[in-house]
């Protein structure tokens, strides 16, 4: 026998439905959308503001400084070097100059004219004096 599911139940003198027992509805409880909190509007502490521009100034100084300090370096290099350059190229005329010197003057004439045109004479042995100091190497010779 097969079964057939109906909507009625046999065997009893009135018909009845077949009565599903009741279920349970639990009511969810709606969502509600939920506000978002609000940020607490801070208040900007002063002193922090000023400690943060304190430190930036400072910072801000140093690095000046350092800068300057670089350039002034780099400056005073190159100033060297040019210095340097100076006193080269014045050495240079200098040793030129006292070479120009030392050729232009004739040593055998100036004996020439002291011996001939002066009456000048060479000192003898007795005429020559030396003198030992034991304070220092300089002798000061003063006229009679």
């Amino acid at each position: 026998m097969s079964r057939q599911t109906t909507g009625y139940v046999y065997g009893s003198a009135a018909r009845q439905l077949q009565v599903e027992p009741a279920r349970r509805i639990e009511k969810r409880p709606q969502r509600q959308p939920q506000r978002r909190p609000q940020p607490v509007k801070r208040r900007v502490d002063k002193g922090a503001v000023a400690l943060i521009i304190i430190t930036f100034a400072i910072a801000f100084s140093v690095c000046f400084g350092y800068l300057r300090l670089q350039f002034q370096t780099t400056y005073m290099k190159k100033h060297v070097v040019q210095l340097e350059n100076e006193v080269v190229e014045m050495e240079k005329q200098n040793a030129t100059e006292l070479q120009k010197l030392e050729e232009s003057v004739d040593l055998g004439g100036i004996y020439k004219k002291a011996t001939k045109e002066l009456g000048m004479k060479n000192a003898k042995n007795n005429q020559i004096y030396t003198y030992e100091s034991k304070k220092s190497t300089q002798v000061r010779l003063h006229g009679k």
